[in-house]
């Protein structure tokens, strides 16, 4: 069998650095009583120097003592450098002989005896010398400073070696030789990595005292008796993601394994599901990214691509998947991005100016359990009629990005292509945006306007009432940030975006508001924030007033708690939408339990006035465990 060295010396020669060459030069009194019997085993130091000893590295006096308050000389200084070089020496010595034995004992592994007679292999003979040999070569990867130390030291003290009749050049060159092996070691990266996540969410309604159960901010609910008292059911979803890169970072991957398709359906389709529950879905195991990156250059500019199943975004106006989980944290659930199976390329002008465009199909992904994953639905989050409701087959756009007044201006344009007409007689729609962040006088300005057009091949079936409008200008000072802002959403204007909640309801059109924000920081562990607005009709009657505030407030150095209060009110026949009230108080606990794992825990109170048909009240609790790898 292999040899094993009992892992080397890896500790010691840790210790004996930071022990015996340490700034001061001074080796306190410290040792074992059956080898120094001058010194004492209750000694802070007394197991670094007990294994010092035992590997050969210090000896002490000819009269077996230590004598660890005793200045040692630059001879005596000079004879533990030594000994820590040869030591180290015999430790690589050591390993590139178990290296070479391993590969003989592999290479003898596809040997006959003859006869064509295979030859027994001890496997678990070569497992346990892989083993160990990993660890060794793991260890050495934390010399490389105390190699350099070493290097040093021998320059410093090298009289005294050579009066020892030792080559220090040989020694120094050894040293060299051994840094770039653990430099190699160093940057060695694997052929891939692969992280994850598990995530666990758990669900729950406490029923109030009217007669349906709580509709939450994404208006949804627990179970289905909604008429249960107490606690009205409990549900538990899982998921699970697999994330896998490539060394160089030109080929990712995502797997997910989840329950969520009973809690939250497809992400865009929103008012299609108020009033459903957070029920347990079948698990669903799917692909959820899967690309090449390229880089490359074109006409003398530089130029990178993208090609594969990947998540595809501009602003929040054009083109970005909503996040209607609420009590639900996880990148992949809340990037904005469409999942998108085609090609991206992006072609940089030099400074800030790139160009991106892209192309893919929307309606190819799927898992075990069927169904579009993420489909991009147009007007689905608008609550427009089902008949002129445009299922997307493909998508494809470009998006002009540069930096312009201390900030960014952003053109975009995406085509958004169905395979068949609606009821408006539509069989796509087009997408035009222009915004910008800006830096002005102090302020910082975010302005935008945009245009959605309805057609039926290059013929316009609808192109008024659709244009969007919005300015917000915001300014902070020391603890304090205000700002105030204007949006104009015309009835026609539709686009796959997330520009907002007014109660339970996303992305609303024919609405223009005003509405203004406030932070202030009183000190590090307490912040207010709040904001308010009010809405209008652009076209016919109806009037939207919302308002929130609350506060974050640091507990300790582990737990968080937030606190909001938030009602909207809609009144005079705002479009379909009844006459109703909504109201949340908000409690949330997030705890680190460190920098892998999670744990948030929200309440939310509701206490509504004819919503959905009723007054949907009382408490609804979420919890969700997260741990990454």
């Amino acid at each position: 069998m292999l040899g094993d060295n009992d892992t080397v010396m890896n500790k010691t020669f840790k210790l004996a650095i930071s022990a015996v060459l340490g700034a001061a030069m001074v080796t306190p009194a410290f040792a074992q009583r059956d080898n120094f019997p001058d010194v004492k085993d209750t000694h802070w130091a007394f197991e670094a120097v007990n294994r010092l000893k035992k590997e050969g590295i210090i000896t002490g006096y000819p009269d077996g003592t230590f004598k660890g308050k005793q200045f040692i000389t630059r001879y005596e200084l000079a004879t533990l450098l030594y000994a820590i070089y040869t030591n180290l020496k015999n430790v690589t010595d050591g390993l590139d002989a178990q290296v070479k034995a391993l590969d003989a004992k592999v290479n003898g592994m596809s040997t006959n005896t003859g006869g064509g007679d295979s030859k027994t292999v001890d496997t678990s003979d070569l497992k346990r010398a892989i083993e160990s040999t990993q660890k060794e070569v793991s260890a050495m990867k934390a010399w490389g400073s105390d190699i350099n130390t070493l290097k040093k030291m021998a320059d410093s003290y090298q009289k005294e070696l050579t009066s020892m009749g030792v080559d220090v050049e040989a020694m120094k060159k050894s040293l060299s030789d051994l840094d770039k092996r653990v430099s190699a070691l160093e940057n060695k990266k694997p052929a891939i990595t692969i992280t994850g996540d598990a995530n666990f969410l758990v669900t729950a309604v406490s029923k109030g005292s009217r007669t349906d159960g709580s509709v939450n901010q994404d208006g949804k609910w627990q179970g289905s008796n909604t008429n249960a008292a107490g606690v009205d059911t409990l549900r538990v979803n899982h998921e699970l993601g697999l994330q896998i890169n490539s060394a160089d970072n030109k080929v990712h991957g995502e797997i997910v394994a989840n329950s969520l398709l009973g809690g939250f359906p497809n992400q865009s389709q929103v008012r299609s599901n108020f009033g459903s529950s957070y029920n347990e879905g079948p698990t669903n195991v799917f692909i959820n990214s899967l690309y090449v990156n390229h880089d490359d250059s074109l006409a003398g500019l530089a130029f990178s691509s993208k090609i594969g199943r990947q998540g595809m975004k501009l602003n929040p106006w054009v083109m970005s998947r909503l996040d209607n989980n609420s009590f639900y944290s996880n990148s992949r659930q809340d990037n904005g991005e469409f999942m998108v199976d085609g090609i991206s390329a992006a072609l940089k002008f030099g400074g800030s100016a790139n160009l991106h465009l892209f192309i893919g199909r929307t309606s190819t992904q799927s898992g075990t359990v069927g169904g579009a994953l993420q489909p991009i639905t147009i007007g689905s989050e608008q609550g427009i009629a089902a008949a002129n409701l445009l299922p997307i087959s493909r998508v494809g756009g470009a998006n002009l990005q540069f930096g312009l007044l201390g900030g960014n201006f952003n053109a975009a344009f995406v085509n958004y292509d169905a395979d068949g007409n609606n009821g408006a007689g539509a069989n796509r729609l087009e997408v035009t945006g222009i915004d910008g962040t800006f830096k002005l006088l102090g302020l910082d300005v975010a302005a935008g306007y945009g245009k959605s057009v309805w057609k039926s091949g290059t013929s316009s079936v609808l192109d008024t009432d659709n244009t969007r409008t919005n300015l917000g200008v915001s300014y902070a000072t020391g603890a304090l940030g205000l700002g105030v802002n204007y949006s104009n959403v015309e009835a026609a204007y539709l686009a796959p975006g997330d520009w907002g909640r007014t109660g339970i309801f996303r992305n609303l059109t024919n609405l223009k508001t005003t509405g203004a924000n406030l932070s202030y920081k009183m000190n590090d562990k307490f912040n207010l924030f709040g904001n308010a607005s009010r809405g209008e009709a652009v076209t016919g009657t109806g009037k939207v007033d919302s308002s929130t505030f609350g506060f974050n407030y640091k507990l300790n150095s582990a737990w968080d708690l937030t606190t909001s209060f938030e009602t909207t009110e809609f009144k005079e026949g705002f479009g379909t939408i009844a006459n109703s009230t909504y109201k949340f108080t908000t409690f949330g606990f997030g705890y680190n339990m460190g920098a892998n794992s999670m744990f948030n825990l929200a309440y939310q109170v509701t206490d509504h006035t004819n919503v959905l048909g009723g007054n949907p009240n009382g408490g609804f609790i979420a919890a969700q465990f997260t741990v990454k790898f």
